[in-house]
């Protein structure tokens, strides 16, 4: 899965846990149980507690990663089941290698004592996080549902510009949805275009707890 900048100001740093796995445009969230670290965010797990604090820029996982490409002639294109498709002028995703480079961050308590199996420098990694409101982005991250209530994801998404978009609940954590109905926030961003045949979602990020 993949978010490509169109247009933002700030990429802020967090600490994540060493094992963590989610795919660059994933919202994430303070982790509650270690505030300095963040974690995916999701309505049904202390999102709002928790805090929402952007979406992520990079990928954490090894496997499934896409990225968003440009073709302003004609998006000619491989999917990832090898078929060939030529259906969308400008933004296209597809699929992106990943490798395991740096994935075990257990730093040399040689050259840093306080680098041990448990502590700040313990076995951690950071993450890039887009956390300006304001900036807009392209995004496979979302889902073709709509949130029907603060304990279900479902319906249909229309996806007009305008629309709210809240984060899903945990069983499709990280990703965003249209906000259906304007009780069940908190918004994390607003649509401004869907390309249905590209499958991406333009939108411009926020944040507030509810809809007004």
């Amino acid at each position: 899965m993949a978010i490509r900048a169109l247009n933002s100001v700030i990429v802020a740093n967090y600490e994540t846990a060493a094992n963590a796995s989610w795919h660059a445009g994933a919202c994430l969230a303070r982790d509650t149980s270690n505030p300095g670290r963040v974690v995916t965010a999701s309505r049904d797990t202390g999102l709002i507690t928790g805090g929402f604090v952007g979406f992520s820029a990079d990928d954490t996982a090894r496997t499934d990663n896409t990225m968003i490409l440009a073709d302003p002639v004609g998006s000619n294109y491989i999917d990832g089941s090898g078929v060939f498709q030529t259906n969308n002028n400008g933004f296209y995703v597809a699929a992106k290698r990943a490798i395991g480079d740096f994935q075990a961050e257990n730093v040399n308590g040689v050259t840093n004592l306080s680098a041990q199996s448990s502590g700040y420098e313990g076995p951690r990694r950071g993450v890039g996080v887009f956390n300006t409101p304001g900036g807009q982005f392209v995004t496979d991250q979302f889902l073709t549902t709509a949130t029907s209530s603060t304990t279900a994801d479902g319906g249909t998404a229309t996806y007009l510009p305008g629309a709210y978009l809240t984060v899903a609940l945990v069983a499709n954590t990280g990703k965003v949805l249209e906000l259906a109905n304007k009780a069940h926030g908190p918004v994390v961003g607003i649509v401004d275009k869907y390309d249905s045949a590209a499958g991406l979602l333009y939108f411009t990020q926020a944040y507030f707890e509810r809809a007004i």
